[in-house]
């Protein structure tokens, strides 16, 4: 049963743009066939971002963040990076594209203020880079996340919808803390019961559980808009390009960031992924929560273009290293002064 569960979670975490766009033609085919039914669906939300977080959560060590003191520069370049630069960058392109799109535009900034992805790991293990320090800037970013995703969101977003800024910190608490408790809950106890191996064997389902919360989360909010999407179909070109100069822009800053301060290679890789590889769960989450499903469709769509600059960036890693000093010439250099 295990292993056919690990083969449905592969299939999914895998093909996770052609679900995102299933999910919204599926959405908006029922919304414009049902849409009384459609209008019923939004009670489900608060079980669906639960089935969402929850599985995300459970595979999330916190006790990560207690590592952050052996490479204090780095992590604290990647918190400057993903809650100052980026909610900056994601506003002034939402100023420049989407001013006269409030939905979108918030969007937008929800894209750039949310922290990263779990997933964040796995890519950097793909590329051969430093995953224990990408598990210690996923953990930290969850936690800062609490706190600046209520600070910014008034002030950026606050100039195009109404954000009740203690309201929103509250509902993050609560989204965001309370899968984090019942999660780590969780693996403590699949741990105690079967061992690490078990959880081993566990891990590889829960990101294929969160992503069926997204993919129902995506295809409420399709449903509730069907008819506005169809109407509108120039809708998903104007989102996608800002959002495309968006990522670009972040991956390229961060690489040649990494350049300037003489990152290893391997730093270099998880510092790259640690701040372009956004939670999308979360914002999705906060979206479905606090704003429009217009707003929801631009998180909707951030998946097609995130990955595909991820997958492009771990293509582009081997041409890569020879641009960095590798992590063990860092170590005998500080070893010989």
């Amino acid at each position: 049963m295990l292993k056919a569960l690990q083969r449905v979670a592969k299939v999914m975490e895998s093909n996770l743009v052609w679900f995102v766009l299933l999910s919204i033609a599926v959405g908006v085919a029922f919304g414009w066939a049902f849409p009384a039914t459609a209008k019923t669906l939004k009670s489900y939300t608060t079980v669906i971002l639960f089935i969402m977080l929850y599985p995300m959560m459970i595979g999330l060590r916190i006790e990560e963040v207690g590592k952050a003191v052996k490479n204090l520069k780095l992590i604290s370049l990647s918190m400057l990076f993903n809650f100052v630069l980026s909610p900056l960058l994601a506003a002034l392109l939402a100023y420049l594209f989407l001013h006269n799109r409030p939905d979108f535009a918030v969007g937008l900034i929800l894209t750039g203020t949310v922290p990263c992805a779990g997933m964040v790991a796995a890519w950097t293990g793909y590329a051969k880079g430093n995953v224990a320090l990408a598990l210690v800037i996923v953990a930290l970013s969850l936690l800062v996340s609490i706190v600046m995703i209520p600070v910014w969101m008034p002030i950026l977003a606050g100039v195009y919808v109404a954000i009740d800024a203690w309201g929103m910190f509250k509902e993050v608490l609560l989204a965001v803390v309370v899968p984090l408790i019942l999660g780590d809950i969780t693996r403590r106890a699949i741990v105690r019961i079967w061992g690490e191996a078990g959880f081993r064997e566990v891990r590889p389902v829960l990101p294929g559980a969160s992503m069926l919360g997204m993919y129902l989360i995506v295809f409420v909010s399709m449903a509730l808009e069907a008819n506005n999407i169809l109407q509108h179909p120039q809708y998903f070109l104007i989102i996608l390009v800002p959002l495309a100069i968006f990522y670009a822009l972040l991956f390229t800053g961060s690489l040649l960031f990494s350049k300037l301060v003489k990152f290893s290679y391997e730093d270099m890789i998880a510092f790259a992924y640690g701040t372009a590889g956004k939670n999308i769960s979360i914002a999705l989450g906060l979206a479905t929560l606090f704003f429009s499903p217009m707003t929801v469709l631009v998180l909707a769509l951030k998946p097609i273009i995130q990955i595909g600059f991820m997958a492009a960036f771990l293509r582009l890693s081997p041409r890569l290293r020879s641009w960095f000093v590798p992590a063990g010439l860092h170590i005998q250099a500080a070893t010989s002064k």
